[in-house]
């Protein structure tokens, strides 16, 4: 289950010391006790990425470098609404066994979210750059494994990113919509991005 993992990383991030978030490297844990382990993937002037991976009970404390393990992998890129825990519950109800990648502007990943200055295009531009070398540090980690992203993002920065991603890399893209018969909200399966998409 991965809404425990979620919460218990998101009461790990949201107490850590933000001076400590602040000089933090990738490759550093940051948590390692509960259901969860947390390590900083890479770390730029802009963002700031998480690996949130199951602490196995059985097994010590995990050592650098934290990598991915599971059959699964979602990137959550979080600018707009906290989605953690929301994302965690839509991968439980699909059986899905993932560890998750959340890329943050907010190294404190804090209830108070930090959105982007519509007046400074560099800081824009800046995140896009910053993402593209996020992407090209987890490809390498990523091994066989299948690949979702969750976007939390204003729209332009969501081209951006897109534009960058490109269809070679194979990923499946999600959005999240209420369900007002339900009074509930949840994620659907809303593109699968890959080759095809150029024909």
């Amino acid at each position: 289950m991965l809404l425990p993992l979620a919460k218990d990383a998101l009461a790990a991030l949201q107490q850590a010391d933000p001076a400590l978030s602040a000089v933090v490297s990738a490759g550093t844990i940051l948590h390692a006790a509960g259901k969860a382990a947390i390590a900083v993937v890479k770390k730029g002037a802009r963002l700031i990425t998480y690996l949130i991976a199951r602490r196995e009970e059985t097994r010590p404390a995990p050592s650098p470098p934290l990598t991915i393990t599971r059959p699964h992998v979602a990137i959550l890129v979080d600018i707009n609404r906290r989605m953690l825990q929301d994302v965690a519950r839509y991968l439980d109800e699909q059986n899905l066994d993932a560890d998750l990648l959340v890329v943050t502007n907010d190294p404190a990943y804090s209830d108070k979210v930090k959105f982007l200055d519509p007046g400074n295009p560099r800081e824009w531009t800046e995140l896009v750059q910053e993402f593209t070398a996020t992407m090209n540090t987890i490809k390498h980690q990523l091994g066989g494994a299948q690949v979702h992203i969750f976007l939390s993002t204003p729209l332009p920065l969501a081209f951006g990113l897109g534009a960058v991603w490109s269809t070679v890399d194979l990923a499946t893209v999600y959005h999240y919509q209420e369900i007002k018969s339900e009074n509930r909200s949840t994620y659907y399966p809303a593109m699968r991005i890959s080759r095809e998409l150029r024909q």
